[in-house]
């Protein structure tokens, strides 16, 4: 598979969409963009802009934008990059198209069950974001910290050759990936992770800085993770990556320096509070995901059930 002839195709174009796209077209790769309504016409009158809100940094790129994916129009990559809650009405077309690797870029609690149950386990690859920030109007205005690394994978873990494909793809692109053998549980340890956050996150306003400074709501947000952490293990989830079991391993009040530094960053805000004030739907399906995931455990986890009553 050359540069020249792979076919790749972008469902969604938010901030991780449109930096993706953005990232290949860049490259020399053959990428299209879907998007539709409003977003549909701002990529096709004046292209994907995108700001770096640190660096003050501004480019413009203009990529081919469809506004449907029809059944015969076939790709060697799909990457599907929207919101959790978006994923159940996208499923019926991306099972009616014939490309053979959908690649799901998505938060889940839950795990990939369901888009193996509707496209296959064959079709199905998992990966993680690249960047951090929000869209206002047309601009995007996001950051990609330089040592972060987004892992991918096959969902059973397999070392495959499109697997290694994908990421020369994506490197080549300048857009850092890492093969993963367990992005299930990645990708569920992320979530549940992200939920209790992104649940005391929206209860100040999506002020990063304002639950820095509650030391009564860090105390929460380390309990709940801690409990989270139990639950996954629970019901059968490793806790990947391993680095993660610093929530539980290190003091309390270390973990709740650690939270307090990252929440009044500029990073902080830009990667956890903007996120959440564009997608506080997306962020509650996390939390009700989450919550099935606690029922299934039968765990007290007094704090994370407490938390989880806002639902």
């Amino acid at each position: 598979m050359s540069d020249e002839k792979t076919r790749l195709l972008v469902v969604g174009a938010g901030v991780n969409g449109s930096v993706c796209a953005a990232g290949l077209h860049n490259a020399g790769f053959d990428v299209t963009i879907l998007a539709r309504g409003q977003r549909l016409e701002e990529l096709r009158n004046t292209g994907i802009e995108i700001e770096d809100p640190i660096g003050n940094t501004r480019t413009t790129t203009m990529v081919p934008v469809i506004g449907k994916l029809e059944s015969d129009d076939l790709y060697d990559y799909i990457f599907v990059i929207v919101r959790n809650n978006q994923v159940k009405d996208l499923l019926p077309v991306l099972a009616q198209n014939r490309s053979p690797s959908i690649v799901f870029m998505v938060n889940t609690a839950l795990g990939p069950e369901g888009w193996v149950a509707a496209l296959g386990k064959q079709r199905v690859l998992l990966g993680f974001a690249f960047a951090g920030g929000r869209r206002e109007g047309s601009l995007i205005r996001a950051i990609r910290p330089k040592r972060a690394v987004a892992p991918f994978g096959e969902v059973d873990g397999a070392k495959t050759a499109r697997l290694k494909r994908l990421i020369e793809i994506l490197r080549t692109a300048g857009l850092r990936a890492t093969p993963s053998t367990a992005m299930p549980d990645w990708l569920q340890t992320h979530a549940a992770m992200v939920a209790p956050l992104a649940l005391l996150i929206l209860k100040h306003g999506c002020d990063t800085y304002a639950l820095a400074r509650s030391r009564e709501d860090l105390r929460t947000l380390v309990s709940a993770l801690r409990e989270a952490m139990q639950v996954l293990r629970t019901v059968g989830r490793r806790i990947v990556p391993s680095k993660t079991l610093a929530l539980v391993l290190l003091p309390r009040f270390a973990v709740i320096a650690l939270f307090r530094k990252l929440l009044s960053s500029r990073i902080g805000e830009i990667g956890a509070g903007w996120h959440c004030s564009q997608a506080p739907d997306e962020m509650m399906q996390l939390a009700r995901e989450l919550k099935e995931l606690v029922e299934r455990s039968k765990l007290p986890a007094p704090t994370l059930r407490q938390l989880l009553q806002v639902l």
